[in-house]
């Protein structure tokens, strides 16, 4: 305990940041959220796309199979570029 009369030093100098704080930090800029949610966006467009001629085209033509092919790998693509980008940004 402090003596009455006493005063204490309460400034205390900070301390500098290691480099294992600095790597904790991720910063999310604006610019990766739009494409984040560009990408997202896409992906759920060509999924639901994909899912809505599978289950609402009674008799599918090959065209409507084929864009439902298509749809169904853009979704995929999609998850795998949101992963990379998801991966990309923890690796920084």
């Amino acid at each position: 305990m402090a003596n009455p009369g006493t005063s204490i030093d309460t400034t205390q100098t900070p301390t500098a940041a290691t480099a294992t704080d600095a790597a904790a930090v991720t910063t999310v800029t604006a610019h990766f959220k739009l494409v984040f949610l560009s990408v997202t966006l896409i992906t759920v467009l060509t999924l639901a796309a994909s899912l809505y001629i599978g289950i609402f085209v009674e008799k599918p033509t090959e065209a409507a199979k084929s864009a439902m092919d298509t749809c169904s790998t853009l979704a995929n693509l999609g998850f795998g570029a949101m992963v990379g980008l998801l991966g990309g940004k923890a690796v920084n």
